[in-house]
């Protein structure tokens, strides 16, 4: 009786792994949802997780002529953890702005002719917009400007601690930038090019999208951000969802533009500022949501 007692435990045990030899070990990709949610159409899905952002690598330049500004508002380096958002896979282009400029009964940039976009130039990202008639259009499509950390973890496309969403090193033909004959060197002929591609604004989606599926994150124009500038803000910056300074003086713009002759103003961690109340030919916009 005493054996059998000892014995029962063992076949138990015995069963119990013969059993699970039949089961397979559940992987990372079982473990995931089974469908990803769909995006909104012309949106991109920018999954959540955690990203480097700033910049992480050192310029020789630093020591030898780039303003304090330069050489301090995108460091120090910090880890910074963003919720999934959605990010228009576009810029806003003209077509788009003149449906909601027609409307709600905005003003219209002043470089379509008769207050009618252009023919030829519809695909074409919409420039010198305020901030405010940004924050309007997003808001009118239920979306809104994207924050600055949002931009750039969308605009590294899934590459960390790079200048580029390819790497490093400057690649041709990878934006509408004075390289690609956007445009450059500040002069009368590019001041007066304000439309027209070569000189001016590539239809959007004219060059391969990053990571993420997003185009022209790089050059074409500039685009505004929801958060006021802060030169020092990444010294007191939330490493989680970051919404940028309560208040200030000017927004912050990213991306850089056709008309920028530095290679610099294309990195992915560039800061840039612009009075909210400020229409140009070098900054448009995209949203989020």
């Amino acid at each position: 009786m005493s054996h059998m007692r000892k014995a029962a435990p063992f076949k138990f045990v015995l069963v119990l792994i013969v059993s699970l030899s039949w089961i397979k070990p559940v992987s990372a990709e079982m473990q995931k949802p089974a469908e990803t949610p769909e995006a909104p159409q012309g949106m991109a899905l920018i999954p959540a997780g955690e990203f480097w952002m700033g910049r992480t690598h050192f310029f020789l330049i630093d020591e030898v002529g780039w303003l304090e500004r330069d050489r301090r508002d995108d460091t120090p380096a910090h880890k910074v953890y963003i919720d999934a958002f959605y990010m228009d896979k576009y810029e806003v282009t003209n077509e788009d702005y003149a449906r909601f400029a027609e409307a709600n009964g905005k003003p219209k940039p002043w470089y379509w002719p008769g207050g009618k976009v252009a023919k030829g130039e519809e695909r074409q990202p919409v420039h010198d917009v305020t901030w405010y008639e940004a924050d309007a259009y997003c808001k009118s499509t239920g979306k809104r400007l994207p924050a600055e950390a949002e931009w750039e973890r969308a605009a590294r496309g899934g590459v960390e601690k790079q200048k580029f969403s390819w790497g490093d090193a400057w690649v041709g033909l990878a934006g509408n930038d004075p390289d690609n004959g956007g445009g450059g060197g500040g002069g009368e002929r590019t001041k007066q090019a304000h439309v027209g591609y070569p000189w001016g604004p590539a239809a959007v989606g004219s060059y391969a999208p990053n990571g993420y599926g997003l185009y022209d994150m790089i050059g074409n124009v500039w685009e505004w951000i929801n958060d006021w500038y802060d030169r020092d803000y990444y010294t007191v910056t939330s490493d989680r969802n970051p919404q940028g300074p309560a208040s200030g003086m000017y927004k912050v713009i990213r991306g850089g533009g056709w008309s920028d002759d530095d290679e610099r103003n294309l990195m992915n961690h560039y800061r840039n500022y612009s009075d909210p109340g400020v229409r140009t030919y070098t900054i448009g916009f995209r949203c989020a949501r």
